[in-house]
């Protein structure tokens, strides 16, 4: 195995990318980077379809009581690298801090005008995995979702 294969192994993750994974990772994303964002409902995640231009989204319930995060179901394979779902639930959290999908107030008029949402990343400690994040999705996340979608 060539020496870039034996890198891009390191990088995946041990763990079982399945729904408590997810919630964990929201908490622990949630503790050390949003720490400043309140909590004002109760926030589901989970795995939903494979989309092909999106790897997640947030909603909020008709009452404002619950946000709900889907992540991307091609996300749990260990072919994407940790980085990938992490700056995925962050970007989410993000739309939730801002008031898009929560009830906190709105902050801009329009959700990612501007590369708010990569700015808002980078300012809160993720740069790095925002630059692998973004490397490895313009390089390899459509060929990996027409060979997994292909499958399915």
């Amino acid at each position: 195995m060539s020496a870039g294969g034996e890198f891009l192994v390191l990088q995946r993750s041990q763990a079982v990318r399945d729904s408590d994974w997810l919630c964990r990772t929201l908490y622990d994303l949630w503790d050390r980077y949003f720490s400043d964002t309140p909590r004002v409902n109760i926030v589901r995640i989970g795995f939903g379809r494979a989309w092909k231009n999106r790897l997640g989204s947030i909603c909020l319930s008709d009452d404002q009581s619950t946000s709900y995060i889907s992540i991307n179901s091609l996300l749990r394979y260990p072919e994407v690298p940790d980085y990938v779902p992490l700056v995925t639930v962050a970007h989410e959290m993000v739309h939730y801090a801002h008031g898009f999908g929560s009830p906190l107030p709105r902050r801009y008029r329009h959700p990612h005008r501007g590369g708010i949402v990569r700015r808002e990343i980078v300012r809160r400690g993720m740069a790095r995995e925002y630059e692998q994040y973004d490397a490895w999705i313009c390089a390899h996340w459509y060929d990996f979702y027409h060979a997994r979608t292909r499958r399915l």
